[in-house]
């Protein structure tokens, strides 16, 4: 993709879209009890070959919500305590009556939690506030910052889990592992290795999770393929979808199909158009705006509705106009469910809306890749037998300091070290480039092919976070694979937590270019 400064207009920061707010943050705590209660249960019931397929969707939804959507609204929080009031009961009951067949005495899990009485949201603030406090005061922050890593890794979990739901796959065993995550909270210990050993097997079963939809996405749409996708706009009506979730893209997609409306993507949902599938759309007229960073700009420059598929990041309270859709689990303020893939209110809207009048020109860029002809290309360089090392450059973060940073990086590196670069490029004999552009997948699949094909050191350097880094940084570390990681953003993973993950997984951040090769060729 081509460098634009105007990627440097960074809304996550700038204006708290990706942070959480001190109100949302103790109604969390909130939901984090009735999680840590709802696993422990049903995982006592999964050992005894019981999955509660009630217990199973409200935790799934609310870890959906509890990292993806960083502000929902007082409704959304009732509408999820209340369904929690209701299926816990339950389970903790068919656990006692289960206990009592077999003669056991049941193992009950105190809590703080009241099903019998109405939510008072007041209460509910007062006593996240107080777990909050708790949680600063009783537990050492290394031991906090793990609890985050864990959400965060659950939440790819639970992304990969429901992406492939909707392809019609049921998924147990990160299902399981979600549930022993949530589980491990509700036991007193100051034992790192505990956690560590749990987010390593998590993280092995969400690369085999996210290898399973790239299948049933392959089965689908076609295999992947190199494509040229447009920037430009054409006069006509419009909707704009966002996210990752390429079926929900499928869904708007046929929808429209007999409308003369067109569909842009935007962000990550840019993969679908390497899909041959979707080229059959002519309403899939390319992709729109900067990414999710420059979320706010392109959002308000947008003259139609907008669509936020399920996981999607957003925080939209400074764009309420009555065109922001979704069809996840819960929504912001301001925003309109979408039930059932009826996208008839999104189709009106659109066609009320004033669309583009004139459209604009802009470059297209060629994203994508075939795994099996880049890894033939990158065989025939190693069997060069002059590389020492392998470098593994991840997606583009569009920042003016990475893009300085990456290029003195390439620059500089001895030629004796293979440079595999999905974004930053340059023209060096030792580089191959590849612009996979928001396709995290890719990183994987080339760091995890060529530590299991030669027996070369290989760094991975991951200058952009999505939902599912954390969790490819923790598999790539167990494989003895070193990673760098750059600035992600905030509700992620933030600066704080680096210096954790460098002690118990080590795992670094990105300092100067001399520092970190030093660094790398010493080690």
């Amino acid at each position: 993709m081509i460098y634009n400064e105007d990627y440097q207009y960074d809304s996550c920061i700038s204006r708290g879209i990706c942070s959480v707010n001190p109100r949302t943050s103790s109604l969390q705590e909130i939901l984090v009890l009735y999680l840590r209660l709802g696993a422990y249960y049903a995982l006592k019931l999964y050992e005894n070959n019981i999955l509660d397929r009630q217990a199973k969707e409200i935790i799934l939804n609310t870890i959906s919500i509890l990292v993806s959507n960083p502000e929902f609204s007082e409704t959304d929080f009732e509408a999820i305590t209340n369904e929690f009031d209701l299926v816990l009961p339950n389970i903790i009951k068919k656990y006692e009556e289960l206990c009592k067949e077999n003669n056991i005495v049941p193992e009950c899990l105190k809590s703080v939690l009241n099903f019998n009485k109405k939510i008072d949201i007041i209460k509910s603030i007062r006593l996240g506030e107080k777990e909050f406090l708790k949680k600063v005061q009783e537990i050492p922050r290394e031991i906090r910052d793990l609890y985050k890593i864990l959400f965060v890794v659950a939440k790819s979990l639970c992304t990969n889990i429901l992406d492939l739901e909707t392809f019609g796959v049921e998924e147990e065993e990160g299902y399981v592992m979600i549930l022993k995550l949530l589980n491990s909270l509700n036991i007193q210990t100051q034992d790192t290795k505990m956690y560590k050993d749990l987010l390593e097997e998590a993280a092995l079963i969400d690369n085999k999770l996210i290898t399973k939809v790239r299948k049933n996405q392959e089965e689908r749409y076609g295999k992947q393929q190199i494509s040229e996708v447009s920037y430009s706009t054409v006069p006509g009506k419009a909707i704009l979808v966002v996210g990752s979730n390429i079926r929900e893209l499928e869904d708007v997609l046929e929808a429209v199909k007999d409308k003369n409306i067109d569909v842009y993507t935007h962000d990550e949902m840019m993969l679908a158009h390497t899909f041959p599938k979707f080229k059959e759309y002519k309403s899939l007229k390319g992709q729109f705006g900067q990414g999710m960073e420059n979320c706010l700009l392109d959002f308000a420059t947008f003259p139609g509705p907008i669509i936020f598929t399920r996981h999607s990041l957003y925080n939209v309270e400074n764009l309420y106009r009555g065109l922001l859709y979704t069809t996840d689990f819960a929504y912001s303020k301001g925003v309109i469910s979408i039930k059932n893939k009826d996208f008839s209110n999104v189709i009106k809207s659109a066609e009320d809306a004033k669309g583009f009048k004139t459209g604009k020109q802009c470059e297209s860029v060629l994203i994508g890749y075939d795994f099996d002809n880049s890894l033939e290309i990158i065989s025939k360089k190693i069997k060069e037998n002059i590389y020492s090392r392998i470098f593994v450059i991840g997606l583009n973060s569009y920042t003016l300091e990475q893009q300085a940073y990456f290029d003195k990086l390439i620059k500089k590196s001895p030629d004796d070290i293979l440079i595999i670069s999905l974004s930053y490029c340059m023209p060096k004999n030792n580089v191959i480039c590849l612009n996979n552009c928001f396709d995290t997948f890719a990183i994987v699949e080339f760091a995890d092919g060529l530590s299991n094909l030669y027996n070369l050191p290989i760094t991975v350097f991951f200058p952009k976070c999505d939902r599912h880094t954390v969790s490819q940084m923790i598999y790539l570390t167990n494989k003895k694979i070193n990673v760098y990681v750059g600035k992600c953003t905030p509700i992620l993973l933030n600066p704080n937590l680096i210096n954790t993950f460098n002690y118990i997984f080590g795992i670094n951040g990105l300092s100067s270019v001399k520092k970190d090769l030093d660094n790398i060729l010493n080690k």
